[in-house]
């Protein structure tokens, strides 16, 4: 922040940090009606950053920006303002505080700034940010264009792009193809040993890696790995490769250390380390978990660490790296496009991955539409997923089905004004209901919610993948749409799998028009509902036994394949 303008005192207690003297300062010296715009900047700030700071500090810092912006009348004390303001919100979205709302106000403050900073690179880097918690997928791409057309593309705009593209409708497989080769030669190639010749004669085991940030809090990945590590072919021999910092482990990362034979903290080690690392222990196949998820650590994919390099699970989409050498995929997930993957594919035989299931007891639960006598949606993906097509065609179902309740939940804290303003709109306000998100301890509380629900409604492009698996396990049906490429159609191969075709839609007005269908047909719904009870677990969705052969002979045929080429 700018000191310019402030008196040796001020200063002097914001370079000592001492910001309770610094508030008694200002507030005992100057009132909001004098008080310069740089010092309510200053206040802000204070407030903001005091030790045990309350939501009442947060919430007077947020008005002492917004009154440093308007009085500095588009100066750049307004930028700096709009800036911080963007700042704290953030801060509080991520603490899953209300003061999330407080996003609506910077977008104001944004939009009258628009015009005189519409090329601040400051300025439209906090408007990604802000836009992410505002849930406008449309502006925040147009700012990432914006960038990458007036900057030389970097390694962090690349990958939100990349991201961003995903949840939207804009791109082909071909354009995913295309980018991604291009902004995979921003990422650095590291030192790495000559690979030798690998025997695989006699009894010597192969060692298998598994990559991931995410071996804590619960993650998704805990559910597919958690019965797959074990039931591995005994020629394996499985290493847990864990990104976390050590102060980061909890509970879930308990677990995971005790399913793999070997386990490696690499969360402190630099990239260069990390692969120096995996070398000295020597391992055969490295499958990454997260792809470029893991932002700062998909670079070490760019450099040749091991004979056989593996994407799988996180990021259904390809990477661009050409040092990966697969992607795991099934059948429904890759199809004609297949040429548009920089990895080769791997098309196991049912689905791409199967889940372990929970620890509670499934029962059938009657049709909630028959007891409260109004149908209710639900979806529990991230709100990032929402595009403007699925919540389009959302509304539309809302209006069709008089009295219909939609229920979201996501995993990412929004400020959520933003997103019900959209049904609003639309005379839906009392038709959307948003849960709170789940905290780890009230994961089963997470799972009851869904026998609130009649019908799923699936995202995209973008599909879910784990709250799929959770609804149907639960016994509640789940519509999804057709897609274009591996993360469009997870859905897809998930209901194709759990022999519910008749619930993917081919368009827009095919999805619907299903709704619309299994609404106004609730005894056809509910033998769906029994149907999911009494079936689903038998699907190759939770047959973590076959899969695990599947996914294990998979891999060491194309292991044998690929160290022969050695």
């Amino acid at each position: 922040m700018s000191t310019n303008s402030l008196s040796p005192k001020l200063i002097k207690l914001y370079e000592e940090k001492r910001f309770s003297d610094l508030i008694l300062e200002i507030e005992s010296t100057t009132s909001d009606e004098n008080r310069s715009a740089i010092v309510s900047n200053l206040l802000g700030v204070s407030r903001a950053s005091i030790k045990g700071r309350t939501d009442r500090d947060v919430q007077y810092s947020l008005k002492d920006f917004e009154n440093s912006f308007y009085k500095d009348n588009l100066g750049d004390i307004s930028l700096d303002a709009l800036c911080n303001h963007i700042k704290v919100c953030i801060e509080v979205g991520k603490k899953e505080s209300p003061l999330v709302r407080n996003f609506l106000k910077s977008e104001e403050m944004y939009n009258a700034a628009n015009d005189k900073f519409s090329d601040n690179e400051k300025f439209l880097l906090h408007g990604i940010d802000m836009y992410k918690y505002l849930v406008n997928l449309k502006k925040k791409i147009a700012i990432l264009e914006k960038m990458i057309k007036k900057k030389s593309l970097t390694k962090s705009i690349g990958i939100s792009y990349m991201l961003s593209q995903m949840y939207s409708n804009n791109w082909s497989q071909r354009d995913f193809f295309k980018f991604s080769k291009d902004f995979s030669k921003l990422f650095k190639k590291f030192d790495s040993k000559k690979l030798d010749k690998i025997n695989l004669l006699g009894n010597k085991k192969i060692k298998i890696g598994f990559l991931s940030p995410d071996y804590n809090k619960q993650h998704s990945i805990t559910y597919f790995l958690k019965d797959l590590i074990p039931k591995l072919s005994d020629q394996f021999t499985s290493y847990g490769l864990s990104l976390l910092e050590k102060k980061k482990h909890d509970e879930t990362t308990n677990i995971f250390q005790s399913l793999f034979d070997k386990w490696e903290d690499l969360g402190e080690l630099s990239s260069q380390a990390i692969i120096n690392k995996i070398q000295e222990l020597n391992i055969h196949i490295l499958i990454d978990l997260a792809g470029i998820f893991s932002h700062n650590r998909i670079e070490i994919f760019n450099t040749r660490i091991c004979p056989l390099q593996i994407n799988w699970l996180g990021f259904n989409n390809t990477t661009g790296l050409k040092e990966i050498d697969y992607i795991i995929a099934d059948k429904n997930t890759v199809k004609e496009e297949e040429k548009f993957y920089t990895e080769k594919v791997i098309k196991l035989p049912n689905i791409w991955n199967a889940h372990s299931g929970f620890n509670l007891e499934r029962s059938f639960k009657p049709l909630p539409a028959k007891k409260k006598g109004f149908v209710t949606f639900g979806s529990f993906n991230s709100f990032m997923k929402l595009s403007d097509e699925t919540i389009k065609n959302w509304i539309k179902i809302l209006l069709e089905v008089k009295n219909s309740k939609l229920i979201l939940k996501s995993s990412l804290y929004v400020c959520e004004e933003s997103l019900i303003k959209k049904f609003e709109k639309e005379g839906l306000k009392d038709s959307i209901k948003i849960l709170k998100k789940t905290k780890r301890a009230e994961f089963n509380e997470h799972l009851y919610t869904y026998n609130d629900i009649d019908i799923c409604l699936d995202t995209y492009p973008y599909n879910g993948v784990t709250t799929t698996f959770e609804a149907l396990w639960m016994n509640v049906p789940v519509i999804t749409k057709k897609g274009y490429n591996f993360n469009s159609r997870c859905g897809e191969s998930i209901l194709i799998n759990a022999n519910l075709d008749n619930l993917i839609a081919s368009s827009d007005e095919d999805y619907f028009n299903k709704a619309v269908y299994f609404s106004n047909n609730l005894d056809e719904l509910e033998k769906l509902r029994k149907n999911l009870f009494e079936n689903i677990l038998d699907t190759p969705l939770f047959d973590t036994k076959n899969f695990s052969l599947h996914f294990s002979n998979k891999l060491l045929e194309v292991f044998k394949e690929e160290s022969a080429k050695l």
